[in-house]
Parts: structure tokens; sequence; C-alpha cells
């Protein structure tokens, strides 16, 4: 594994000379070059030569092209919108619906019929062991047998 090597000062002064050209440097970066650069003739070779190059870069016309040029463009994907559209849709009306049948399915206060068989039988249940309760002796009862289906 490499280990980080922290920036020298001349590296750092390289940069730094890249910077002053751009016009990126605060007053204190400038100075802090300025003092490098009095100390270390490779990086005061080194600003001048890039000082140089961007100065005659600056200088050359610019080069025209010599055709027409065309950037190319992907194919928009539109295909896809209206089936999210009518997706949506079809998503909103579903959930209005279910909506719109629960509002009116809780108006209705009628008790609902009986669905399972213990359900029916309930009521003759509660005629059987009522007068155990009270301490009367039962008599003996029929219990339909009948369950109400939706």
């Amino acid at each position: 594994m490499l280990t980080p090597v922290p920036p020298t000062a001349c590296a750092r002064a390289r940069e730094s000379a890249s910077a002053h050209l751009d016009g990126e440097l605060v007053e204190l970066q400038e100075a802090q070059l300025e003092a490098h650069l009095r100390s270390c003739p490779e990086c005061q070779a080194y600003a001048a030569e890039i000082g140089e190059i961007s100065r005659r870069l600056s200088a050359a016309p610019l080069a025209q092209p010599e055709g027409p040029m065309f950037v190319a463009q992907r194919p928009r994907r539109t295909a896809f919108i209206p089936a999210a559209a009518a997706a949506a849709i079809v998503v909103g009306l579903a959930g209005s619906s279910f909506a719109v049948g629960g509002m009116l399915g809780r108006g209705s206060n009628a008790p609902r019929p009986a669905t399972t068989e213990t359900s029916a039988l309930a009521g003759s249940i509660e005629l059987l062991m009522l007068p155990t309760l009270r301490g009367t002796p039962s008599k003996t009862a029929q219990i339909p047998s009948r369950i109400i289906a939706l």
C-alpha cells in the first residue's frame, strides 16, 4: 500500500505558479510564491516556462473548423410518457373508487347477517347458559344449525 507523501514546498509553488497565471491567487499566496521563487532557481525556471507557454497560446490565432460541426443528439424516449400517464390515471381512479366505496359502506347501520355457524348459534347459547347462571335448571333447547353466507 502506498503511503501518502506530503507535498513539498516546490510542489506547492508549482501549483501556485499555475494558479497565478489564471489569476486565482490571493495576496498572501502570491507573496508566498514570490518568496519561494526568489530562493529556488528550479521553480523560478518552471514559472518562467509556463508563463511563456501561456503567452504564446494567448497570442496564437484561433483555429476555425473546416466543415460544419454537428453534435449527435440522443433519441428522445417519448413512448413511455403516455403509458406512465395512463398508469397514473388508472391508479387514481382505483384509489378514488375504494375511498368512495368505503365512505358509502360506513353510512349503513343495518346489522350484518351472521356468516359462521358459531355466530349464528350465539343467540341460542345465551338462552341455554342464562338459566344455569341464575341457578334454575335449564331445559333442553333445540339449536338451529344453519349458516348464512353472503
